[in-house]
């Protein structure tokens, strides 16, 4: 083989495990690609070959297409494989993403939203996209299922929960809904109550505020502060005296705040563990419950904007809530400070 056909495979490849070629033996080893196997399409006429086999080569076998401009077709199957294999326009379609079966009226995937391929499988042939000078590539390949990458998290938006539609709680939950909805289902098949969620404990009555949880909302709200009083006393202290300003503060005030601020740190690490124990269940229950009462106007037209509405997430609601944690702190501080100050 001519030296100036040798292409540097470490440079110009890349790994792929592809389901594509399944089945079809390799050019050079004859053995079959299996789905586990790094597959390198030739960008002259697309013929694949292991990883191995074509570093053992160096190049393309199909030199006398190259010079043709013709393209590598597969191995023509046996008339009874033909008839197995052959593209029946009223199967069901499957999705390229997520592998759901769809019904042939469906223009996009029922559960992750990707456009269906109606082409039939002709349309995806090997080296059918390769034009002569490109480099060696992985050919298009179908992404392997993950529940958490889908809208419905697996579940199908007509399945019910509890009695309630799928689709109906992913319109009220809005956001993270692949998280959510397993979650839902998973506490209603098995009776479970207790569950972590990261953003609940990272955030507390915030990520609350967000999911619009009002009630469990502000109860965090007004104990964070009330836990968070003496270090705040602490903070504004040292801030008073390091400005110069006049704030009498004796040293029995200062020890005693020091002591209930590591007392209440260890209490405030307790609350935010039950709180993040607890909110995907409080959560489900607030979603099962409001749904519910929509789901007397179901036959309506503003049914789907009630539920949005109703649910989803509240930005407006955090940046008030920091406001006026802001100012309800500082304020309780210096009252505090104030009258414990008075004591001493």
């Amino acid at each position: 083989m001519e030296k100036g056909n040798r292409i540097s495979v470490t440079t110009a490849a890349m790994e792929f495990s592809m389901f594509k070629y399944e089945g079809i033996s390799c050019p050079h080893c004859g053995e079959k690609f299996k789905p586990t196997d790094e597959i390198l399409i030739c960008p002259d006429c697309g013929a694949p070959y292991h990883r191995r086999c074509i570093e053992e080569l160096g190049a393309c076998k199909f030199q006398d297409l190259h010079a043709k401009g013709e393209s590598w077709q597969p191995p023509q199957k046996a008339p009874h494989e033909e008839e197995e294999t052959k593209y029946d326009s009223r199967a069901p379609l499957r999705c390229s993403r997520c592998g759901t079966v769809n019904s042939r009226d469906k223009l996009f995937c029922e559960v992750c939203g990707t456009p269906l391929n109606r082409e039939g499988p002709e349309s995806g042939a090997p080296g059918s996209r390769n034009q002569p000078g490109a480099d060696w590539q992985r050919p298009p390949h179908q992404m392997a299922y993950n529940p958490y990458t889908t809208p419905f998290g697996g579940l199908s938006p007509d399945e019910e929960i509890e009695e309630i539609p799928v689709k109906d709680l992913a319109l009220f939950v809005g956001q993270n809904t692949h998280y959510f909805l397993p979650k839902f289902k998973d506490m209603a098949t098995k009776g479970k109550k207790v569950s972590w969620n990261w953003a609940a404990f990272l955030f507390d009555c915030f990520y609350l505020f967000y999911r619009k949880m009002w009630g469990p909302a502000i109860v965090t709200a007004v104990l964070k502060l009330a836990l968070s009083v003496p270090s705040l006393v602490l903070f504004y202290n040292m801030f008073f005296l390091q400005m110069g300003l006049d704030m009498p503060s004796g040293e029995g005030t200062l020890t005693l705040m020091y002591q209930l601020s590591n007392i209440f740190y260890i209490l405030s690490l307790v609350m935010r563990a039950a709180i993040s124990l607890f909110t995907n269940y409080l959560y489900q229950r607030q979603v099962f419950y409001s749904v519910g009462k929509l789901r007397d106007r179901k036959d309506s037209p503003e049914y789907s904007t009630l539920l949005t509405a109703k649910g989803g997430t509240s930005v407006k609601a955090v940046v008030l809530c920091i406001v006026a944690t802001l100012l309800f702190s500082f304020l309780s501080s210096i009252m505090l400070l104030a009258s414990i100050s008075s004591l001493y």
